[in-house]
């Protein structure tokens, strides 16, 4: 469970509340990484807000109310849960130590898929505020539960009925930045093997 102070409040505020973790490490002692990064300047608005990305943004077009320029073309708006971007999301690397929401398209102009996003951002359960630090879990082998909505549900289901009789599922970042189970029309980075489907949560082992 993650506790967020609404903004303006400390910890003294009654008022606060709460969300649950939608990233969490399963195995991970010596194979996870939380490695430290930066916000793209993109994901930010002029006023110093947290924005989702958008269906609209364009490669190298700064989108109106943005602080940056979009680092590439999206096909779909970034996941979001009640206005924020939650923990499972995957991230890509754009300039220097700069991560961005995935939508796994080509026009990410050859950036690496770089792992799991850890923080609540933005919205009612934004975690980092003014603060641009956040991270990205990864490590070949390490296993995590993604939980619901933080996955894309198209395809999982299906294939992981498939596990019983011994094939592998591969999971692959969705346009909305989600993991899913649905094969992409284009050769796209496989980021994570399904172990596990519930409908409440998916484990999985990165593969990156």
């Amino acid at each position: 469970m993650e506790i967020i102070y609404p903004v303006g409040s400390d910890a003294s505020t009654i008022g606060i509340t709460a969300q649950k973790r939608t990233l969490r490490v399963i195995q991970g002692q010596t194979q996870a990484t939380p490695t430290s990064g930066y916000l793209d300047p993109s994901l930010r608005t002029e006023t110093g807000g947290i924005r989702a990305p958008l269906s609209t943004d364009k490669a190298g077009v700064k989108s109106t109310g943005a602080a940056a320029v979009s680092p590439f073309t999206r096909s779909a708006n970034a996941f979001t849960y009640e206005g924020s971007l939650p923990p499972g999301l995957v991230l890509v690397k754009t300039a220097g130590e700069n991560y961005a929401i995935a939508d796994g398209g080509a026009e990410e102009g050859g950036t690496a898929v770089f792992g799991l996003l850890g923080q609540w951002l933005g919205g009612p359960w934004d975690g980092v505020k003014q603060n641009n630090q956040i991270s990205a879990w990864q490590g070949p082998d390490s296993q995590y539960q993604v939980v619901a909505p933080a996955f894309n549900t198209e395809e999982i289901a299906t294939k992981a009925a498939e596990m019983a009789n011994g094939k592998k599922v591969p999971l692959y970042v969705a346009p909305d930045g989600r993991l899913t189970a649905k094969e992409p029309s284009k050769v796209q980075t496989v980021i994570a093997e399904l172990i596990e489907y519930t409908p409440a949560y998916i484990q999985v082992r990165l593969v990156i």
